[in-house]
């Protein structure tokens, strides 16, 4: 069967436009890992129902290549069979993607009959399937759908069951009809009767194999809704004798909350005769663990519509649940961190205005003027107000860090003293350091702040008393590891496992710790940034962490870093803050040029620069700016500019500025990392870089160094 091209556009009902197209966008690598992974059968569709992304299992069991159905329109790829007149399959699906689209609601469809193609390799033409399909809207932050899951579970030999069933019991109806006509001895009635009791019980025998040879747990119903029938599954699953599943015995081994509202639903479908039956619910595993199980049952009817008996399945979906709520979670958390960091990105920009203020107001005021107090309590409200915008770009990824390969465990120690005074006399430090650690690549000063943020988390547990135990370790994550837990990297990693024995956490409690800004502490105690400055720490340093907890048993955390692989690296200090090789003398007189689009923030740098001398050039953005450095006899020494501009970044500009004067030395400022700096069209070491908001002493130093530096910031 020949595949067309993915280049073309797909209208809403899936078939070919006249425009073409780029390909849809797609999963970012790590997601679309994670997405094809995933153990149940999906496809990820755009609003077009474009397909953007699929699972192995999903390829495996309609019989593609994900090559070749990426970027191309659902109906294009899974059309109608057109040897089955009575094929439907594609206006059911289309329709409930319409109801999806229109309502933003999940959409759970019967049973279908969708044929799919069959590769020519395979004999081609179309193979018979029975789908049991479910698609559900994925919503953006701005309340529209961006795309649709859609999701099937393959109850083709489920289908083919009941029909041979049905099958078998009409030609055994038949031969006893056709065979009763000729029989004229009761003894001859009396043998066929024998023998189609022996035709039934190996009719029913033979269901039972089958039942027990799927991996699924399967189980029948009477007409009033009492379970007569469970496979050896399920007792392998539950543990629990198969007779006392029987009836609502099965119960028993829902979660308690899930009890009422399965057997509620389970009666409504009985009383009214459903035509499908499905809900998801836990069911207790035989290790005392509750395990999400999807629920399905159809009902076997007589000639008059009677339902005669129900037959119905359990399947595990437990990871698929997981997976679906982590891969929720990390976009909510990805959310807020880009509101978090945009608002600490502006809010840096004012705190540098209000510090620089504040610094220089007190610099001009005598030792006894009153107004000292009020000026150095606007610098103490900055400071503060900047501590809080260094958590906020935590916790959304965008600090600078200063990388280097360390030893985890000479943190640790070195941080014990300190740890030692955080915590109460009746609380017992206990430190297990692996001695053959291996190395990671992190900011130390950022690794201090996540353990004492996770020490003073777990001495307010222990108002008591108790222990807290510090650990590192080696381990290596397998392939199964990732799977369970959304963007974990499989390979070896250095674990820093910190445990407190106390109060502990419940599952809801747990969803929301690292929330920037929530908190179970009393009012007044504490911000809500702590965990959340701990997680953006880890996540920039390409790092996972995980919590464990149990109320009344304490709590863990779990920190995996990666381990470096490459070679030992010192900084050369010298060379880290620029040898003394270009101007020695004083470089006050020098000409800067100033790059700044937000006016406030530009005036206040040039108040501090022009106060210690230097003649200062301003451009409100990077075309200006490159317009004053194309004048040859402009002369410019340096050149302070904004990291985020509109129109040219500062980095753009500062490689625009390098093409005209290879020696022009450039500062940056931002509040944003390395990382951010990458996006931006970075490549190579990092530049001069200033954090804002930044002291007046700070900045004047970075300026005085570059100046008498003569080796340019590239």
């Amino acid at each position: 069967m020949s595949r067309e091209p993915a280049s073309r556009r797909l209208g809403m009902d899936g078939r070919r436009g006249d425009s073409a197209i780029t390909s849809p966008a797609r999963l970012t690598p790590g997601y679309e890992a994670i997405f094809n992974a995933a153990p149940g059968n999906y496809l990820l569709l755009d609003p077009q129902f474009i397909i953007v992304g699929v699972t192995d299992a999903y390829l495996a069991a309609t019989m593609t290549v994900r090559g070749e159905i990426l970027g191309r329109g659902l109906f294009d790829v899974f059309p109608d069979n057109p040897g089955d007149p009575g094929a439907d399959g594609v206006r059911n699906l289309r329709a409930s993607l319409m109801r999806v689209l229109a309502s933003k609601r999940a959409d759970r469809m019967p049973v279908q009959k969708y044929d799919i193609p069959r590769p020519e390799h395979a004999g081609g033409g179309f193979e018979e399937r029975y789908w049991s399909p479910l698609n559900s809207p994925v919503i953006r932050a701005d309340g529209e759908i961006s795309r649709i899951i859609h999701s099937v579970e393959d109850v083709t030999e489920f289908v083919r069951l009941k029909r041979q069933m049905r099958e078998e019991q009409d030609l055994l109806q038949k031969e006893l009809s056709v065979r009763s006509s000729k029989i004229e001895a009761e003894v001859f009635l009396r043998e066929e009767a024998v023998t189609a009791n022996r035709l039934l019980a190996e009719s029913e025998r033979r269901y039972r194999f089958l039942a027990d040879a799927t991996p699924q747990l399967i189980w029948t119903a009477n007409p009033d809704g009492s379970a007569d029938y469970f496979n050896e599954r399920w007792h392998a699953f539950t543990q629990v004798p198969l007779d006392a599943l029987r009836g609502d015995g099965w119960h028993r081994s829902l979660h308690p909350e899930d009890v009422e509202p399965t057997a509620l639903a389970w009666a409504q479908a009985v009383e009214t005769q459903a035509d499908r039956f499905q809900i998801e619910h836990r069911l207790r595993y035989h290790d005392g663990s509750y395990r999400w199980m999807l629920t399905t049952a159809l009902p076997y009817r007589d000639g008059q519509r009677a339902v005669v008996k129900w037959f119905g399945s359990t399947t595990d979906i437990h990871d698929r649940v997981v997976a679906d709520e982590q891969l929720r979670q990390i976009q909510r958390f990805q959310a807020v961190g880009e509101l978090a960091g945009g608002v600490a990105h502006d809010f840096n920009n004012l705190l540098t205005v209000i510090r620089t203020a504040a610094e220089l107001l007190l610099a001009d005021l005598e030792g006894d003027d009153a107004r000292l107090a009020d000026a150095a309590a606007i610098k103490d409200a900055a400071n503060r107000g900047a501590s809080l915008t260094r958590q906020l770009l935590a916790f959304s990824r965008k600090q600078v860090l200063h990388l280097r390969v360390m030893d985890v465990n000479a943190v640790v120690t070195g941080l014990e003293p300190m740890m030692r005074r955080l915590v109460e006399e009746n609380i017992a430090v206990v430190t297990r350091l692996a001695t053959d650690l291996d190395r990671v690549k992190a900011d130390a000063n950022q690794l201090e702040q996540v353990i004492l943020n996770l020490v003073v988390n777990a001495r307010d547990a222990m108002p008591d008393g108790g222990t807290l135990l510090i650990e590192t370790s080696n381990v290596v994550l397998d392939e199964e590891y990732p799977r369970a837990h959304a963007t974990a990297q499989a390979g070896p990693h250095v674990v820093l496992t910190v445990t407190d024995t106390g109060c502990g956490m419940d599952a809801a409690t747990q969803a929301r710790i690292f929330e920037p800004f929530f908190t179970t502490k009393p009012m007044g105690r504490g911000t809500g940034l702590g965990l959340a400055t701990v997680y953006g720490i880890v996540k920039q340093s390409g790092g996972n962490i995980w919590v464990y907890s149990e109320v009344g048993r304490g709590t863990t955390f779990k920190i995996y870093f990666p381990r470096y692989t490459g070679a030992d690296e010192e900084v050369d200090e010298a060379k880290a803050h620029g040898l003394p090789n270009g101007r020695e003398d004083d470089p006050s007189d020098a000409t800067i040029l100033l790059v700044e689009d937000d006016v406030a923030v530009r005036a206040a740098v040039r108040r501090v620069l022009e106060r210690r001398g230097y003649r200062v050039l301003e451009a409100p953005n990077g075309a200006e700016a490159l317009a004053a450095a194309a004048k040859p006899a402009e002369v410019i020494d340096l050149v302070i500019s904004d990291m985020v501009m509109p129109g040219m970044s500062g980095l753009e500009l500062r490689q625009h500025l390098l093409v005209l004067r290879p020696a022009l030395q450039v500062l940056l400022m931002s509040g944003y990392s390395e990382e951010a700096i990458t996006r931006l069209g970075g490549s190579g070491p990092l530049p001069s870089l200033i954090e804002k908001p930044f002291t007046v002493d700070g900045m004047l130093a970075k300026v005085r160094d570059l100046l008498r530096s003569g080796v340019p910031d590239a």
